[in-house]
């Protein structure tokens, strides 16, 4: 009898096994057609009055940016991870600027930089920045002095409205050791990690000639956010970054 209740029992973890794989890490199934994208699009959230979805990009096999046009031809993004044996919209947008979606906050390597540009502000590349700003603090009597940073990567649009791209791997490495540093402090990092430390994203827009441009038409929109970290980046201009000496 107690071999029998030893086996049974032995069925049954195998059970909850395959179905607790199945429902939590089974691979994903293909994102939905278009048209059902943009019904769930506007059933989360109506003001984006999506119409046309120009595309379904992966991060990675869980999470997808879907860039679309609204019926106003405003352009916009959402972001869908695959959650509970389903796609499911972590985020819409009704307009296109530049964010930064951390599919992981714990590792800088999984950031991506995501946007969709309106083609009517007509730019030809944007600069991104990581910068610290100096910074003075005293601990115990100690005095510090964290001296500026300002790494820039330049990233060409291309005949696409919407893109993504990946942090440097020189910007990941600076920032790993400040965020070991405070997962030793806590169990999650919080938005004011990058406060403290004086660190932030940035941005500048530019024309095809590389003149400064103002992108008019991809900012002003609003939506909706729920399970996905988000981080809006600064618009700058030329006068805010510090320019290297010759």
């Amino acid at each position: 009898m107690k071999k029998k209740y030893l086996i049974g029992l032995g069925v049954l973890l195998v059970l909850l096994a395959a179905i607790t794989y199945w429902y939590f890490f089974a691979d994903p199934s293909s994102m939905p057609a278009d048209e059902q994208l943009v019904k769930e699009i506007n059933s989360i959230y109506p003001q984006a009055d999506a119409a046309v979805i120009q595309d379904t990009i992966f991060i990675d096999e869980r999470n997808v940016l879907v860039p679309f046009i609204s019926n106003k031809e405003n352009y916009g993004f959402t972001s869908w991870t695959w959650h509970n044996k389903k796609w499911t919209i972590n985020s819409v947008n009704t307009k296109g600027d530049p964010m930064l979606w951390k599919t992981n906050p714990n590792d800088p390597s999984s950031y991506r930089f995501i946007w969709n540009i309106h083609p009517d502000d007509q730019l030809g590349s944007i600069d991104l920045f990581l910068i610290r700003d100096r910074g003075y603090r005293m601990t115990d009597g100690i005095e510090f002095y964290d001296p500026k940073v300002q790494m820039k990567e330049t990233v060409s649009l291309g005949d696409e409205s919407y893109g993504i791209v990946e942090l440097p791997p020189e910007w990941t490495a600076f920032m790993n050791p400040f965020i070991e540093v405070e997962m030793a402090k806590q169990s999650t990092i919080t938005s004011s990690f990058y406060s403290e430390m004086y660190m932030y994203f940035g941005w500048i827009a530019y024309d095809a000639e590389r003149e400064e441009a103002v992108p008019e038409r991809s900012f002003g929109g609003n939506g909706t956010y729920g399970g996905v970290e988000l981080e809006y980046i600064r618009r700058m201009q030329r006068q805010d970054i510090e320019i290297p000496k010759d």
